[in-house]
Protein backbone atom coordinates (compact mmCIF):
# COMPACT_ATOMS: atom_id res chain seq x y z
CA UNK A 1 0.00 0.00 0.00
CA UNK A 2 1.70 3.49 -0.89
CA UNK A 3 2.44 5.58 1.93
CA UNK A 4 -0.27 8.23 2.65
CA UNK A 5 -2.93 5.70 1.31
CA UNK A 6 -6.98 6.92 0.95
CA UNK A 7 -8.64 3.39 1.50
CA UNK A 8 -12.70 3.20 1.62
CA UNK A 9 -13.47 0.07 3.43
CA UNK A 10 -17.14 -0.30 3.02
CA UNK A 11 -17.17 -2.18 -0.34
CA UNK A 12 -14.46 -4.02 1.03
CA UNK A 13 -14.16 -8.05 1.28
CA UNK A 14 -14.00 -9.60 4.31
CA UNK A 15 -10.51 -10.75 3.16
CA UNK A 16 -9.62 -7.63 2.32
CA UNK A 17 -10.62 -5.90 5.11
CA UNK A 18 -7.78 -8.66 7.05
CA UNK A 19 -5.36 -7.05 4.56
CA UNK A 20 -5.58 -3.89 5.52
CA UNK A 21 -5.66 -4.42 9.33
CA UNK A 22 -2.69 -6.91 9.03
CA UNK A 23 -0.55 -3.63 7.18
CA UNK A 24 -1.41 -1.22 9.56
CA UNK A 25 -0.96 -3.08 12.28
CA UNK A 26 2.39 -4.01 11.01
CA UNK A 27 3.23 0.01 9.91
CA UNK A 28 2.73 0.60 13.26
CA UNK A 29 5.17 -2.14 14.49
CA UNK A 30 2.72 -4.06 16.39
CA UNK A 31 4.99 -7.03 15.30
CA UNK A 32 5.69 -9.93 12.61
CA UNK A 33 2.43 -10.01 10.97
CA UNK A 34 1.44 -13.72 10.55
CA UNK A 35 -1.57 -14.03 8.40
CA UNK A 36 -4.02 -17.65 8.83
CA UNK A 37 -5.86 -18.80 5.23
CA UNK A 38 -9.61 -18.67 5.20
CA UNK A 39 -9.84 -22.09 5.01
CA UNK A 40 -7.41 -22.74 8.20
CA UNK A 41 -9.75 -20.18 10.12
CA UNK A 42 -10.22 -21.06 13.80
CA UNK A 43 -11.56 -17.85 15.15
CA UNK A 44 -7.79 -16.43 14.26
CA UNK A 45 -7.57 -14.09 11.07
CA UNK A 46 -4.00 -12.67 12.07
CA UNK A 47 -1.73 -13.76 14.64
CA UNK A 48 1.17 -11.20 15.51
CA UNK A 49 4.42 -12.05 17.06
CA UNK A 50 5.16 -9.52 19.20
CA UNK A 51 8.12 -8.70 22.25
CA UNK A 52 5.58 -9.26 24.66
CA UNK A 53 3.98 -12.32 23.53
CA UNK A 54 1.47 -13.89 21.02
CA UNK A 55 -1.19 -11.43 19.64
CA UNK A 56 -4.34 -13.05 18.33
CA UNK A 57 -6.54 -10.84 15.91
CA UNK A 58 -9.67 -11.24 14.98
CA UNK A 59 -11.14 -9.16 11.67
CA UNK A 60 -15.04 -8.52 11.31
CA UNK A 61 -15.86 -6.29 8.35
CA UNK A 62 -19.86 -5.22 9.48
CA UNK A 63 -20.32 -1.92 8.57
CA UNK A 64 -23.27 -0.41 10.52
CA UNK A 65 -24.01 -4.25 12.64
CA UNK A 66 -23.30 -4.87 15.99
CA UNK A 67 -20.79 -7.48 16.96
CA UNK A 68 -22.04 -9.06 20.17
CA UNK A 69 -20.83 -11.76 23.17
CA UNK A 70 -20.22 -14.69 20.80
CA UNK A 71 -17.61 -13.15 18.61
CA UNK A 72 -15.85 -12.28 21.99
CA UNK A 73 -16.05 -15.71 23.36
CA UNK A 74 -14.56 -17.21 20.31
CA UNK A 75 -12.23 -15.01 19.82
CA UNK A 76 -11.30 -15.67 24.03
CA UNK A 77 -11.06 -19.44 23.43
CA UNK A 78 -8.52 -18.74 20.19
CA UNK A 79 -6.69 -16.87 22.41
CA UNK A 80 -6.61 -19.41 25.18
CA UNK A 81 -6.16 -22.78 22.39
CA UNK A 82 -2.89 -20.43 21.05
CA UNK A 83 -1.34 -19.98 24.67
CA UNK A 84 -1.31 -16.08 23.26
CA UNK A 85 -0.72 -13.14 25.54
CA UNK A 86 -3.87 -11.19 24.28
CA UNK A 87 -7.00 -10.88 21.84
CA UNK A 88 -7.47 -7.79 19.24
CA UNK A 89 -11.05 -7.77 17.99
CA UNK A 90 -11.15 -5.27 14.79
CA UNK A 91 -14.51 -4.91 13.10
CA UNK A 92 -16.02 -2.20 11.00
CA UNK A 93 -18.98 -2.23 13.21
CA UNK A 94 -19.51 -1.44 16.52
CA UNK A 95 -19.52 -3.94 20.19
CA UNK A 96 -23.03 -4.52 21.74
CA UNK A 97 -23.34 -3.64 25.59
CA UNK A 98 -22.89 -7.43 25.72
CA UNK A 99 -19.64 -7.86 23.67
CA UNK A 100 -18.12 -5.05 25.87
CA UNK A 101 -18.72 -6.16 29.30
CA UNK A 102 -18.09 -9.83 28.71
CA UNK A 103 -14.62 -8.32 27.08
CA UNK A 104 -14.51 -6.06 30.66
CA UNK A 105 -15.11 -9.43 32.82
CA UNK A 106 -12.21 -11.23 30.69
CA UNK A 107 -9.79 -8.36 31.31
CA UNK A 108 -10.64 -8.47 35.10
CA UNK A 109 -10.02 -12.11 35.23
CA UNK A 110 -6.13 -11.80 33.59
CA UNK A 111 -7.41 -12.16 29.72
CA UNK A 112 -7.06 -8.89 27.48
CA UNK A 113 -9.28 -8.50 24.92
CA UNK A 114 -8.68 -5.08 22.66
CA UNK A 115 -12.01 -4.20 21.45
CA UNK A 116 -11.12 -1.70 18.62
CA UNK A 117 -13.73 -0.35 16.77
CA UNK A 118 -14.25 1.49 13.58
CA UNK A 119 -13.42 5.08 14.84
CA UNK A 120 -10.29 3.52 16.75
CA UNK A 121 -9.59 1.63 14.03
CA UNK A 122 -9.16 5.30 11.71
CA UNK A 123 -6.42 6.03 14.88
CA UNK A 124 -4.39 3.44 14.28
CA UNK A 125 -4.54 3.78 10.62
CA UNK A 126 -3.71 7.72 10.39
CA UNK A 127 -0.57 6.89 12.54
CA UNK A 128 -0.01 4.49 9.89
CA UNK A 129 -0.66 6.89 7.08
CA UNK A 130 -3.73 5.26 6.03
CA UNK A 131 -6.56 7.59 5.79
CA UNK A 132 -9.54 5.07 6.02
CA UNK A 133 -12.77 6.65 3.70
CA UNK A 134 -16.46 5.15 4.81
CA UNK A 135 -19.82 6.83 3.59
CA UNK A 136 -18.28 8.71 1.22
CA UNK A 137 -16.34 10.79 3.90
CA UNK A 138 -12.62 10.54 5.31
CA UNK A 139 -12.70 9.19 9.35
CA UNK A 140 -10.47 11.84 10.26
CA UNK A 141 -8.03 12.68 13.72
CA UNK A 142 -7.63 16.09 14.12
CA UNK A 143 -4.41 17.84 15.70
CA UNK A 144 -2.65 21.39 16.07
CA UNK A 145 0.46 22.63 15.39
CA UNK A 146 2.44 23.35 18.41
CA UNK A 147 3.45 27.35 18.74
CA UNK A 148 7.09 28.16 18.68
CA UNK A 149 8.68 28.06 22.55
CA UNK A 150 9.14 31.88 22.20
CA UNK A 151 5.66 32.29 21.67
CA UNK A 152 4.83 30.39 24.30
CA UNK A 153 6.84 32.50 26.96
CA UNK A 154 5.15 35.40 25.81
CA UNK A 155 1.60 33.53 26.43
CA UNK A 156 2.80 32.75 29.83
CA UNK A 157 4.05 36.18 30.54
CA UNK A 158 0.95 37.26 29.78
CA UNK A 159 -0.71 35.15 31.94
CA UNK A 160 1.55 36.30 34.94
CA UNK A 161 0.40 39.74 34.51
CA UNK A 162 -2.88 38.95 34.48
CA UNK A 163 -2.84 37.20 37.81
CA UNK A 164 -0.31 38.91 39.84
CA UNK A 165 1.04 42.28 40.82
CA UNK A 166 4.67 43.48 40.50
CA UNK A 167 6.37 46.68 40.26
CA UNK A 168 8.61 48.37 39.33
CA UNK A 169 9.60 45.57 36.75
CA UNK A 170 6.36 43.55 35.01
CA UNK A 171 6.28 39.78 35.63
CA UNK A 172 7.11 38.78 32.15
CA UNK A 173 10.62 40.48 32.55
CA UNK A 174 11.04 38.62 35.61
CA UNK A 175 10.72 35.08 33.66
CA UNK A 176 13.92 32.58 32.99
CA UNK A 177 14.84 29.09 32.42
CA UNK A 178 11.79 28.45 30.92
CA UNK A 179 11.11 24.66 29.38
CA UNK A 180 8.36 23.52 27.86
CA UNK A 181 7.67 19.32 27.21
CA UNK A 182 4.94 18.64 24.83
CA UNK A 183 2.54 15.16 25.74
CA UNK A 184 -0.31 14.52 23.51
CA UNK A 185 -3.76 13.71 24.79
CA UNK A 186 -6.20 11.96 22.73
CA UNK A 187 -9.90 13.48 23.38
CA UNK A 188 -13.43 13.10 22.16
CA UNK A 189 -14.84 16.37 21.44
CA UNK A 190 -19.22 16.45 21.38
CA UNK A 191 -21.19 18.98 20.29
CA UNK A 192 -24.71 18.46 20.92
CA UNK A 193 -28.19 19.76 20.78
CA UNK A 194 -30.98 19.75 23.62
CA UNK A 195 -34.60 20.19 23.10
CA UNK A 196 -37.05 18.98 26.19
CA UNK A 197 -40.30 20.59 26.91
CA UNK A 198 -41.36 19.57 30.63
CA UNK A 199 -45.11 20.03 31.53
CA UNK A 200 -47.62 19.21 34.28
CA UNK A 201 -51.49 20.18 34.34
CA UNK A 202 -50.42 24.11 35.14
CA UNK A 203 -49.08 23.62 31.56
CA UNK A 204 -45.25 23.77 30.65
CA UNK A 205 -43.31 24.49 33.76
CA UNK A 206 -39.43 24.27 32.03
CA UNK A 207 -37.95 24.16 28.35
CA UNK A 208 -34.47 23.12 28.54
CA UNK A 209 -32.97 24.17 25.06
CA UNK A 210 -29.41 24.27 23.79
CA UNK A 211 -28.04 24.77 20.87
CA UNK A 212 -24.22 23.63 19.48
CA UNK A 213 -23.26 22.63 23.07
CA UNK A 214 -19.89 21.14 23.61
CA UNK A 215 -18.65 18.42 25.65
CA UNK A 216 -14.92 16.82 25.97
CA UNK A 217 -14.18 13.16 27.09
CA UNK A 218 -10.92 11.58 27.52
CA UNK A 219 -10.28 9.25 24.71
CA UNK A 220 -8.88 6.53 27.12
CA UNK A 221 -11.31 6.37 30.19
CA UNK A 222 -13.86 8.87 29.23
CA UNK A 223 -13.43 10.99 32.15
CA UNK A 224 -15.30 14.47 31.67
CA UNK A 225 -12.97 17.70 30.89
CA UNK A 226 -13.85 20.76 31.75
CA UNK A 227 -15.97 23.10 29.87
CA UNK A 228 -13.28 25.70 29.57
CA UNK A 229 -11.38 23.31 27.68
CA UNK A 230 -14.58 21.94 25.88
CA UNK A 231 -15.63 25.60 24.49
CA UNK A 232 -11.65 25.86 23.72
CA UNK A 233 -11.11 23.06 21.40
CA UNK A 234 -14.73 23.85 19.82
CA UNK A 235 -13.32 27.16 18.95
CA UNK A 236 -10.34 26.64 17.58
CA UNK A 237 -9.40 25.50 14.18
CA UNK A 238 -7.67 22.04 14.03
CA UNK A 239 -5.60 20.62 11.19
CA UNK A 240 -5.99 17.03 10.08
CA UNK A 241 -3.37 14.90 11.33
CA UNK A 242 -2.74 12.60 8.47
CA UNK A 243 -1.68 16.06 6.69
CA UNK A 244 1.83 16.67 8.96
CA UNK A 245 1.98 13.30 10.66
CA UNK A 246 5.65 13.46 10.41
CA UNK A 247 6.20 16.20 12.58
CA UNK A 248 4.39 14.32 15.78
CA UNK A 249 6.17 11.57 17.61
CA UNK A 250 5.91 7.97 17.18
CA UNK A 251 4.10 7.05 20.16
CA UNK A 252 1.04 9.09 20.09
CA UNK A 253 -1.64 7.43 22.46
CA UNK A 254 -4.32 5.79 21.25
CA UNK A 255 -7.77 5.91 21.49
CA UNK A 256 -9.33 3.29 23.58
CA UNK A 257 -12.91 4.29 24.28
CA UNK A 258 -15.33 2.51 21.76
CA UNK A 259 -18.12 4.34 19.97
CA UNK A 260 -20.58 2.33 21.88
CA UNK A 261 -19.00 3.28 25.30
CA UNK A 262 -18.95 6.73 23.95
CA UNK A 263 -22.39 7.82 23.14
CA UNK A 264 -23.38 5.84 26.38
CA UNK A 265 -20.94 7.76 28.42
CA UNK A 266 -21.55 11.36 26.47
CA UNK A 267 -25.50 10.53 26.69
CA UNK A 268 -25.61 10.37 30.62
CA UNK A 269 -23.09 12.99 31.03
CA UNK A 270 -25.50 15.31 28.74
CA UNK A 271 -28.30 14.55 30.59
CA UNK A 272 -26.86 15.10 34.11
CA UNK A 273 -25.54 18.66 33.61
CA UNK A 274 -29.09 19.69 31.93
CA UNK A 275 -31.02 18.29 34.92
CA UNK A 276 -33.02 20.66 36.82
CA UNK A 277 -35.20 20.56 39.86
CA UNK A 278 -37.72 23.07 38.96
CA UNK A 279 -39.93 24.79 41.62
CA UNK A 280 -43.63 25.56 40.55
CA UNK A 281 -47.38 26.40 41.94
CA UNK A 282 -50.23 23.89 41.15
CA UNK A 283 -53.81 24.70 40.71
CA UNK A 284 -54.46 24.22 44.41
CA UNK A 285 -51.39 27.21 45.35
CA UNK A 286 -49.42 24.44 46.52
CA UNK A 287 -45.85 24.48 45.60
CA UNK A 288 -44.07 21.33 44.41
CA UNK A 289 -40.49 20.59 42.98
CA UNK A 290 -40.37 18.48 40.06
CA UNK A 291 -36.76 16.90 38.78
CA UNK A 292 -36.79 17.71 34.77
CA UNK A 293 -34.37 15.29 33.18
CA UNK A 294 -34.25 15.18 29.51
CA UNK A 295 -34.35 11.64 27.89
CA UNK A 296 -32.13 10.06 25.28
CA UNK A 297 -34.18 10.77 22.78
CA UNK A 298 -33.99 14.62 23.48
CA UNK A 299 -30.54 14.60 22.97
CA UNK A 300 -29.17 15.11 19.89
CA UNK A 301 -25.83 14.35 19.33
CA UNK A 302 -24.36 16.27 16.38
CA UNK A 303 -20.69 15.71 15.80
CA UNK A 304 -18.02 13.65 17.17
CA UNK A 305 -14.47 14.91 16.63
CA UNK A 306 -11.44 12.82 17.61
CA UNK A 307 -8.58 14.98 18.53
CA UNK A 308 -4.96 14.03 19.87
CA UNK A 309 -4.82 17.14 21.81
CA UNK A 310 -0.91 18.67 22.84
CA UNK A 311 -1.08 19.72 25.80
CA UNK A 312 2.41 21.62 27.52
CA UNK A 313 4.42 20.64 30.46
CA UNK A 314 6.61 24.50 31.25
CA UNK A 315 8.94 24.49 34.03
CA UNK A 316 10.11 27.98 34.25
CA UNK A 317 11.61 30.29 37.51
CA UNK A 318 10.42 34.03 38.37
CA UNK A 319 13.66 35.31 39.11
CA UNK A 320 15.00 32.42 41.75
CA UNK A 321 11.58 30.97 42.30
CA UNK A 322 10.74 27.84 40.35
CA UNK A 323 7.55 27.33 39.12
CA UNK A 324 5.73 24.65 36.94
CA UNK A 325 2.54 25.19 34.58
CA UNK A 326 0.52 22.85 32.27
CA UNK A 327 -1.15 24.35 29.72
CA UNK A 328 -2.80 24.04 25.88
CA UNK A 329 -1.68 27.03 23.43
CA UNK A 330 -2.90 27.12 20.06
CA UNK A 331 -1.33 28.79 16.82
CA UNK A 332 -4.11 31.43 17.16
CA UNK A 333 -2.04 32.28 20.12
CA UNK A 334 -5.40 31.55 22.23
CA UNK A 335 -3.78 29.89 26.13
CA UNK A 336 -5.54 28.32 28.37
CA UNK A 337 -3.94 27.41 32.04
CA UNK A 338 -5.19 23.49 32.68
CA UNK A 339 -3.08 23.84 36.16
CA UNK A 340 -0.28 25.94 37.62
CA UNK A 341 1.11 26.71 41.46
CA UNK A 342 1.88 30.51 40.18
CA UNK A 343 -1.66 31.09 41.82
CA UNK A 344 -0.83 29.57 45.21
CA UNK A 345 1.30 31.44 48.17
CA UNK A 346 4.91 30.54 48.47
CA UNK A 347 4.83 31.50 52.04
CA UNK A 348 1.45 29.54 53.58
CA UNK A 349 0.89 27.26 50.57
CA UNK A 350 -2.99 28.27 50.22
CA UNK A 351 -4.60 29.45 47.06
CA UNK A 352 -4.51 33.31 46.28
CA UNK A 353 -7.99 33.77 45.38
CA UNK A 354 -7.47 37.58 44.65
CA UNK A 355 -4.77 39.15 42.43
CA UNK A 356 -1.40 38.13 43.87
CA UNK A 357 1.86 40.19 45.02
CA UNK A 358 5.11 38.73 43.05
CA UNK A 359 8.03 39.51 44.50
CA UNK A 360 10.23 42.12 42.57
CA UNK A 361 13.29 40.68 44.66
CA UNK A 362 13.30 36.75 44.76
CA UNK A 363 10.06 36.01 42.11
CA UNK A 364 8.03 34.36 45.34
CA UNK A 365 3.70 34.53 44.96
CA UNK A 366 2.18 35.70 48.18
CA UNK A 367 -1.03 37.10 49.09
CA UNK A 368 -1.57 40.95 49.68
CA UNK A 369 -1.61 42.80 52.17
CA UNK A 370 -2.74 42.40 55.81
CA UNK A 371 -2.73 44.84 59.09
CA UNK A 372 -1.13 42.52 61.47
CA UNK A 373 2.31 41.71 60.99
CA UNK A 374 1.74 37.84 61.45
CA UNK A 375 -0.67 38.22 58.16
CA UNK A 376 1.11 40.30 56.11
CA UNK A 377 2.98 37.65 53.03
CA UNK A 378 3.24 40.28 50.74
CA UNK A 379 3.21 44.01 50.06
CA UNK A 380 4.00 47.20 48.31
CA UNK A 381 6.97 48.99 49.82
CA UNK A 382 5.48 52.12 51.68
CA UNK A 383 8.08 54.79 50.11
CA UNK A 384 8.82 52.97 46.43
CA UNK A 385 6.18 50.73 45.97
CA UNK A 386 8.35 47.93 45.19
CA UNK A 387 6.24 44.59 45.31
CA UNK A 388 8.45 42.51 48.05
CA UNK A 389 7.49 39.30 50.38
CA UNK A 390 8.14 39.42 53.84
CA UNK A 391 11.17 36.91 53.44
CA UNK A 392 13.33 39.71 51.97
CA UNK A 393 11.21 42.67 53.23
CA UNK A 394 11.41 44.35 56.63
CA UNK A 395 9.19 47.40 58.78
CA UNK A 396 9.71 50.14 60.44
CA UNK A 397 6.91 51.45 63.16
CA UNK A 398 5.75 55.23 62.15
CA UNK A 399 3.87 56.06 64.95
CA UNK A 400 2.34 54.31 67.84
CA UNK A 401 -0.35 52.11 66.00
CA UNK A 402 1.16 52.05 62.64
CA UNK A 403 3.81 50.46 60.76
CA UNK A 404 6.02 50.92 57.69
CA UNK A 405 6.43 48.40 55.11
CA UNK A 406 9.85 48.32 53.66
CA UNK A 407 11.41 46.68 50.43
CA UNK A 408 15.68 45.95 51.39
CA UNK A 409 16.49 48.98 49.52
CA UNK A 410 14.44 51.45 51.78
CA UNK A 411 15.15 49.56 54.55
CA UNK A 412 18.71 50.80 54.59
CA UNK A 413 18.20 53.74 53.67
CA UNK A 414 16.49 54.41 56.45
CA UNK A 415 18.73 52.57 58.69
CA UNK A 416 21.59 55.16 56.60
CA UNK A 417 19.11 57.68 58.71
CA UNK A 418 19.13 56.23 62.27
CA UNK A 419 15.78 54.75 62.19
CA UNK A 420 15.17 51.81 64.37
CA UNK A 421 14.30 48.64 60.95
CA UNK A 422 12.55 45.23 62.34
CA UNK A 423 12.70 41.92 60.63
CA UNK A 424 9.57 40.23 60.12
CA UNK A 425 9.21 37.09 62.19
CA UNK A 426 9.21 33.49 60.66
CA UNK A 427 5.71 32.28 60.33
Amino acid sequence: MPEEASVPIDSMSGFEFEELVADILARLGYGQVEKILFTQDEGRDILLRSPQGLIVVECKHQPNSGIGRPIVQKLHSAVISSNAAKGMLVTTGHFTNEALDYARKLANSGTIIEMVDKRILADLAMKAKVRLVSGGEGLNVWTWAVPAQADTKKAVGEYLQSVVESHPRVPSSLVVNDQRSVWYRPLYLIIYDVSAIFETSVGVIHRESVKGASLVLDGNTGQVHSSKEAQFLKSEPQVLLATSIAVYPNDLPTFKIDATTLLKTAKRTIIAAHTKTIRYVGRNNQTYHRVCEPSEREVHIRDIRQVHLPSLKIDFQILQTPYQMEAIHARSGRFLTLSTDVTHCRICRKAVERKAILCDICGRVTHSGGFFLGRIHGFRCGKCRRTTCRIDGQWRRKMFLFKELLCPACAQTAKSKGKRVNMFESL
